[in-house]
C-alpha cells in the first residue's frame, strides 16, 4: 500500500479548488493509497468536510513564523515527520516560498518529488541569509524562487487569461490542466454539507455578501445591507471567524454571492451557489464568475450594486 502526499497550504480557496481535485483523483486512480495533504490554516477544515477519508498533516499548533529562520526551523520539523513517514509520492502543488523551500529540501533529500520546489538548496539559503546577501525580491518574486518539474509550470507566468480559449473553471482548472499537466482531471470541488434549518422557511431570497480584503474593503458594506434589506433581501455577511462548515452552509441556503476576489469565491462553487464577483483591478476572466462588475480600480457604489443584483434575478425570472 503506497502512500502519497499532496502539499497545498496557501490558501483557503485555493485548497478547496486545487487540493480536492487533486486528492479525489489520486484516490480514485489508486483507490489502496493512504494519501495525506500538508496545508495551513483553515484549509484543514475544508479537507475534513471535503475528503474525510485522507490524513492531513499540519505545521505544528498551525504556527507559521514571520521570521524567516523560525520558518524554515518548522518547516525543517515538518520534513523531518514527512520522511518518517516513507512517501512513495509527494506532489507540491504550492507556489509560495515555505512550501517550496520544503519540497526543494525533500527533493535534495533523495524523497519522490514532484512539482514546485526553490531554485536553490538550504545550505545556499542558510548562507545568504547568514552573509545578509538574501535579496527579498527573490523571496518575494515567484518567478526567481520557483522551478518545478512540472513541464508546463512556465505558462503560470503568462497572461493565459487574454488567449481564446479560455477553461470553464477558470484558473484552477487551468493550473491544474495546463501548468501542472493532469489533462483528465475532473474539477470536483463540491463538498455535501447539511442544510442549516434556520433558513429552511425562508421565504426571501438570499444574499449572502462576502466582501473584506485586507488591503481593500468595500467601503459601502453598511449601506449595500441597508439598501439590500429594504429591496426585501435576507442578506448574510460574511463572518471569518465563524468555522468553513457554518459559512458552507450559510452559502448552500444563498440565491447568490457577491464577493471580492476572495475564498469564499471557491467556496460558493463548493456548494453550487452562482457568484456576483467585484473583481477590482483583476481581470474577472481569470475566475470564470457567474456574474461580474465591471473591472475598474473604483468599486461599484451600493445603489449600483444592488441594481445589479436585482437585475440578475430579474433576467432569471424572465427566462
Amino acid at each position: 500500500m503506497s502512500n502519497i502526499l499532496v502539499i497545498r497550504m496557501l490558501e483557503m480557496g485555493d485548497v478547496a479548488s486545487i487540493a480536492v481535485p487533486t486528492i479525489r483523483q489520486i484516490k480514485q486512480q489508486n483507490s489502496t493509497a493512504n494519501v495525506f495533504c500538508l496545508t495551513h490554516g483553515q484549509g484543514a477544515e475544508i479537507l475534513r468536510l471535503a475528503v474525510p477519508d485522507i490524513q492531513i498533516l499540519t505545521l505544528p499548533n498551525q504556527q507559521w513564523p514571520d521570521n524567516i529562520l523560525h520558518a524554515l526551523e518548522a518547516f525543517l520539523g515538518l520534513a523531518e515527520q514527512i520522511i518518517d513517514i516513507k512517501f512513495d509520492q509527494i506532489i507540491n502543488l504550492d507556489t509560495a516560498f515555505m512550501p517550496c523551500f520544503l519540497a526543494r529540501f525533500l527533493k535534495d533529500a533523495g524523497e519522490p518529488v514532484q512539482g514546485n520546489y526553490l531554485s536553490v538548496s538550504l545550505q545556499t539559503l542558510i548562507e545568504q541569509i547568514q552573509n545578509q546577501s538574501l535579496q527579498a525580491d527573490y523571496v518575494n518574486n515567484i518567478s526567481e524562487y520557483m522551478q518545478s518539474t512540472f513541464m508546463g509550470m512556465s505558462r503560470w507566468h503568462s497572461q493565459w487569461w487574454l488567449s481564446d480559449n479560455l477553461p470553464d473553471g477558470g484558473y484552477p482548472e487551468y493550473y491544474l490542466t495546463l501548468c501542472c499537466g493532469f489533462k483528465n482531471i475532473a474539477a470536483n470541488t463540491l463538498i455535501d454539507v447539511e442544510d442549516d434549518p434556520q433558513y429552511s422557511k425562508v421565504t426571501k431570497r438570499i444574499i449572502y455578501l462576502a466582501l473584506h480584503d485586507a488591503l481593500r474593503p468595500y467601503q459601502q458594506l453598511h449601506e449595500l445591507v441597508s439598501v439590500l434589506r429594504s429591496n426585501g433581501y435576507l442578506v448574510i455577511e460574511d463572518n471569518e471567524n465563524e468555522s468553513v462548515g457554518i459559512r458552507l452552509q450559510a452559502l448552500k441556503a444563498s440565491d447568490l454571492l457577491v464577493c471580492l476576489p476572495n475564498a469564499m469565491f471557491a467556496l460558493a462553487n463548493c456548494v453550487n451557489t452562482q457568484t456576483l464577483l467585484i473583481p477590482g483591478v483583476l481581470d474577472p476572466r481569470i475566475l470564470m464568475p457567474d456574474y461580474a462588475t465591471e473591472q475598474a480600480e473604483e468599486y461599484p457604489t451600493a445603489s449600483e450594486l444592488a441594481q445589479s443584483i436585482t437585475s440578475i434575478f430579474e433576467a432569471q425570472t424572465s427566462e
